[in-house]
Formats: C-alpha cells, sequence, structure tokens
C-alpha cells in the first residue's frame, strides 16, 4: 500500500530509503492516478453472480434450512403414499367396477343381431356363383391382355406397301449419294481455284512470295484434276 503525503502543492509520495542506504526523491502524484498494485482485478458477471447470496435479502440461514427439511419431508410422505389419480381428473376403475359396469345395462338397450345362417342349397349356389364370376373375370383379363399385345405389334405389310417403301429408300439413299459426290467436287474445285492464285502470285515479280506449304499445295494440281475428271466421269457430271 503506497502511502501519501499532502501540502500545500498536493498529494505526493514521500521520499523513501533503499536498502543499500540510498534516498529515492519525493513524487508528485496527479488527482485521479491509481496505481497500478491498487487497480481492482477484473472479475467476470459470472464470478459476480456466483458470489451473491443464493438465498432472498433479509432471509436467516437458519429458516431457510428448516424451510428446505420441511420440504423434503412432505416430498417423502408423497412418495411413499400409494398414487390414486396420477393425472387430475382421470378415473380410474377397478375390477369390481368394470363388471358391475358390465351387468348394469340399460332399459332401452336394443338386443344385439345374431348373424343368420343360411341352409346348405343356398351356401352351395352361392359359391357357384361366385366361382362362376370369376372364371368370367379371368377370361375378361385373358382377352384384355391379347388385345393389348395384338395393339403393341406391327401389322404385317402388303406387297404394295414394300414395294413402295424400298422405291423411297433407293431414291434417298440415291439423293445421299449424289449430294455427297457433288460436295467433293466442290471442295476439289475450290482447291483448284486456289492453287491458280498461288500460280499467279509466283509468276508475279511484285507481291508476297507464297511460303512452303503452298508451293506443296501447286504442285498437287495434276493429282486434284486427274480425281475431279473420275468423278465427273463416275458421276455423270459436265
Amino acid at each position: 500500500m503506497t502511502t501519501y503525503a499532502t501540502d500545500s502543492q498536493g498529494k505526493f509520495i514521500p521520499a523513501t530509503q533503499r536498502p543499500d542506504g540510498t534516498w529515492r526523491k519525493p513524487r508528485r502524484v496527479r488527482d485521479g492516478y491509481v496505481p497500478q498494485e491498487e487497480v481492482p482485478l477484473y472479475e467476470s458477471k459470472g464470478k459476480l453472480f456466483a458470489q451473491k447470496p443464493s438465498l432472498p435479502p433479509g432471509l436467516p440461514p437458519e429458516m431457510a434450512q428448516k424451510a428446505r427439511e420441511k420440504r423434503e419431508k412432505e416430498q417423502r410422505k408423497a412418495a411413499a403414499r400409494p398414487a390414486q389419480n396420477p393425472v387430475p381428473g382421470l378415473l380410474i376403475l377397478h375390477e369390481d367396477n368394470k363388471a358391475n359396469q358390465r351387468q348394469a345395462k340399460p332399459a332401452n338397450a336394443k338386443p344385439k343381431k345374431k348373424a343368420v345362417e343360411l341352409p346348405d342349397v343356398l351356401l352351395e349356389q352361392k359359391q357357384k356363383e361366385e366361382q362362376k364370376a370369376a372364371s368370367r373375370q379371368q377370361a375378361q383379363d385373358q382377352r384384355n391382355s391379347k388385345q393389348q399385345q395384338s395393339q403393341n405389334q406391327p401389322k404385317p405389310l402388303d406387297d404394295v406397301t414394300k414395294a413402295v417403301q424400298d422405291l423411297q429408300l433407293g431414291s434417298t439413299s440415291g439423293a445421299d449419294g449424289h449430294s455427297d459426290l457433288s460436295k467433293k467436287l466442290r471442295k476439289l474445285r475450290k482447291k483448284i481455284r486456289e492453287i491458280e492464285v498461288i500460280e499467279e502470285r509466283l509468276r508475279a515479280s511484285d507481291g508476297p512470295r507464297p511460303d512452303k506449304d503452298q508451293i506443296e499445295k501447286a504442285k498437287r494440281k495434276a493429282e486434284i484434276l486427274k480425281e475431279i475428271e473420275e468423278l465427273e466421269r463416275g458421276g455423270g457430271h459436265k
């Protein structure tokens, strides 16, 4: 605990002597300064709440202990006592009360109807009718399944329809082949036009010179022309 002194200028810490005999100078203390050792330690809210008394303010501990013992005694008595109505408002009926209620019937109660037993002839007739109905239902199910299968199967084509379809397929395949041949001829003729452009650039004295790939392409002119001639001869083009 730091000792403070006061003079006309304010509060200060007086000079103190060290263990080796030297003296510390007095130090002035500004208003409101609290040394570090005197700053109160921080306590969390949970710790402060735990330090509060568990009893209500003004209640003596002896009275609280008596009330606790009385409550525990009542709980032990309630546990030892057999439970009559565990749920408030629930009426528990014993076996003898249930038997009395079954015996005591109201005066206006109607007697229960007994099941009418049919003669053997009627029973046999009823069984036969049920068998007939089951057989009819089974036959109807079989007919429906056959119709469904016949609808799913493709119908056979006659000769005229087959011939028409064959002609259509042949014309379609021929058209496809003709279109493929035309496409190939167009590509080859396009290459010939490109080769002619390359040859004009080779003959010209000015302008950019063709590169190595273009020169190789120009060398294939005779081969491409021969291929065009063969395709035109085979496809009938002029």
